[in-house]
């Protein structure tokens, strides 16, 4: 492996802090509704920079346990919060959309560029997993193929249904490209379609 430190692992790391900044606004919500969940295992305030906190000496095994770290924090606290009260689940999925609405994308609106940007932003396993593909429609669609499903089993671990994560993910991306000039459908468990 190498010891050195390229643009993919930088884009790898920006996708763990995003996804750590919805788990983060979901521990926020947490405390502000006064529910009774301790959710100080589950946040991360500060990210050191990419130098100090992978290990040089093993960059692709450093990655990928921040990435199974992330993805076991986000199962975790949803399941903390929502295993036996579903009812929270909406102002859950709220909370993430509105995370999603905060963060700016500028220069962004064609279905190519929104495409592209959502690649750079969503956590689908390493590069190297080749999780998702891109197709382009004869319509002029673009659309993100799901090749393998790396989340679900991550919420079947903690009790929960697999398929809650593709709708708190449908969530953040609505909320993502809520000021875009583009059409957002699909399943998101098998793809999203970015269309004019």
């Amino acid at each position: 492996m190498s010891a050195f430190l390229g643009p993919i692992h930088s884009l790898m790391y920006n996708r763990i802090i995003i996804m750590q900044q919805v788990i983060n606004a979901i521990a926020e919500l947490t405390e502000a509704e006064g529910w009774n969940v301790d959710v100080n295992a589950f946040v991360i305030k500060e990210f050191p920079p990419i130098e100090e906190a992978v290990d040089l000496s093993n960059i692709h095994a450093s990655l990928f346990g921040m990435v199974d770290g992330a993805e076991k924090r986000f199962a975790d606290i949803i399941s903390a919060i929502s295993k036996n009260n579903s009812e929270r689940l909406e102002k859950i999925e709220a909370v993430v959309r509105s995370t999603g609405e905060s963060m700016i994308i500028e220069g962004v609106n064609s279905p190519e560029e929104v495409c592209s940007q959502l690649q750079e932003i969503l956590l689908d396993g390493m590069p190297c997993d080749r999780a998702t593909m891109v197709n382009y429609n004869s319509d002029g669609s673009i659309e993100i193929l799901r090749t393998m499903d790396l989340h679900s089993s991550y919420f079947e671990e903690v009790g929960l249904d697999g398929e809650l994560y593709y709708l708190l993910l449908k969530a953040f991306v609505t909320g993502l490209l809520s000021q875009k000039a583009v059409n957002i459908s699909g399943d998101f468990i098998h793809n999203i379609v970015i269309s004019k």
